[in-house]
């Protein structure tokens, strides 16, 4: 028998996969999934079902592949983008219920926090409180800060959105070719928490983990080890950059405050996904798929980059957790 560091019996999902923890994020979708925390549904079926099944049929054969058995054993709720789809603490007490249940655990999402966002935080925060196995997914420093002062005790794990990189889909894969100059992919395939000051701020913190993006560059050797803390990856949803404004927002607004930030919001994020189809200098025509959601753009990393990223963990190797993002069920793409 398996046990936590509690003491306690481990779930069967957490001991499949090699020992590689598999959460299902949701950052779009205000109830939590029954089915997928009760275990009806395996992974393949949850990812299979989603409106971006093109995107994550192949991911799952990968992800089953390397990991066999792997199943759910962590359930993401929050938005990382936006505040306004905070979830209230009453909504996180059916998804902490739900989890529970479901012997499932449990992070919150937070985004880049204002000041009104930081106390709307907190309320949620609160309703973390003695759930074994929960943590925040902080984005911003502030937060951290924040929370760590008034909440000692809360595993705090810092986004995605503080690890800086080139995140451009258009340019960033030229850094993966033996014809890249050594000075750039130097320069571009590291990223800001290799300086001793953002090293110095997690130790103080007590930072135990952190997430990335499995970058189209390759990214540097220490990125993934010589380090103390876990690392979590991203899949297939590479985050590119965010806004004040969002356009599923904008859709019914007119001419000039169609995209005035801080406009009403009606939750259109949750019904409506755009696709962009960008060009790439030089390229040959076919251009880079964009993802909007909300106010934020992302990219499907391609399944060779999922393959190297999936290839890295059942070896030893610090990256021990894969967050798949689940965009919504029954999206309208336009």
């Amino acid at each position: 028998m398996l046990l936590t560091r509690h003491r306690r019996e481990a779930s069967p999902r957490t001991c499949a996969g090699r020992g590689v923890e598999v959460g299902l994020s949701f950052p779009l979708l205000a109830a939590p999934p029954a089915a997928v925390l009760r275990g009806e549904a395996s992974l393949d079926e949850t990812l299979r079902g989603d409106a971006s099944g093109h995107v994550h049929a192949a991911l799952s054969e990968a992800i089953l592949r390397h990991l066999p058995g792997a199943a759910p054993a962590r359930v993401y709720v929050g938005n990382e983008t936006c505040e306004r789809l905070l979830p209230a603490p009453r909504a996180l007490g059916a998804w902490v219920a739900s989890a529970q249940k479901g012997r499932v655990a449990l992070s919150l999402v937070l985004p880049p926090l204002s000041r009104d966002g930081l106390g709307k935080a907190e309320e949620a925060v609160r309703a973390l409180d003695g759930v074994e196995g929960s943590e925040v997914v902080a984005n911003d420093w502030g937060t951290v800060h924040r929370l760590k002062s008034r909440h000692p005790g809360l595993a705090i794990v810092l986004g995605r959105l503080t690890h800086k990189m080139l995140r451009d889909p258009r340019i960033a894969d030229y850094f993966d070719s033996p014809q890249a100059p050594m000075s750039a992919r130097s320069a571009l395939c590291r990223s800001g928490e290799l300086a001793p000051g953002f090293r110095a701020l997690m130790d103080r913190y007590g930072i135990g983990r952190r997430e990335i993006d499995p970058f189209l560059q390759p990214l540097d050797a220490e990125e993934w080890e010589g380090r103390d803390e876990r690392l979590s990856i991203h899949l297939p949803y590479q985050f590119v950059t965010m806004g004040r404004s969002c356009l599923p927002a904008a859709i019914h607004r007119e001419g000039n405050g169609k995209f005035v930030a801080g406009g009403p919001c009606r939750t259109e994020c949750a019904k409506y996904a755009v696709e962009f189809r960008v060009p790439v200098p030089g390229g040959n025509g076919t251009g880079r798929h964009l993802l909007s959601l909300g106010n934020a753009l992302y990219h499907a990393v391609p399944p060779h980059v999922s393959e190297r990223a999936l290839g890295l963990l059942p070896s030893g190797s610090r990256v021990d957790r894969v967050v798949v993002t689940v965009p919504a069920a029954g999206r309208k793409a336009s």
